[in-house]
């Protein structure tokens, strides 16, 4: 959860000068994150549990090893919210009109 509709602002970070169309989750004042805690929105996990799933929010890197056991021990269905920077990008990726060999495998 990056607070944002990650992979779309990727794209724009990469193709529109960072310009955003609507794709902040949260208060754009008020970014949730990491640094963040309190303003995080939407809360996943507790959505989760309002549908009877178990969950989790991990924020610090240290704690997602256990977080992940506590996952795949869990019977059934669990939802584990990892929260990120949004400046974070997904890497790898293949830009639009472009084929696998032009894969691009850092920031630019």
């Amino acid at each position: 959860n990056n607070q944002h509709l990650g992979m779309v602002v990727q794209w724009e970070d990469l193709l529109y000068e960072s310009v955003r169309g609507q794709t902040v989750l949260c208060d754009k004042e008020n970014i949730g994150g990491p640094d963040n805690i309190e303003a995080i929105y939407p809360d996943f996990v507790t959505i989760a549990k309002g549908f009877g799933v178990a969950g989790r929010r991990v924020v610090k890197r240290e704690d997602l090893r256990d977080a992940i056991q506590e996952m795949i021990a869990h019977d059934g269905p669990y939802l584990l919210e990892v929260i990120v920077p949004y400046t974070e990008h997904v890497l790898p990726m293949i830009k639009q009109g472009l084929g696998a060999k032009e894969i691009l495998i850092k920031s630019e």
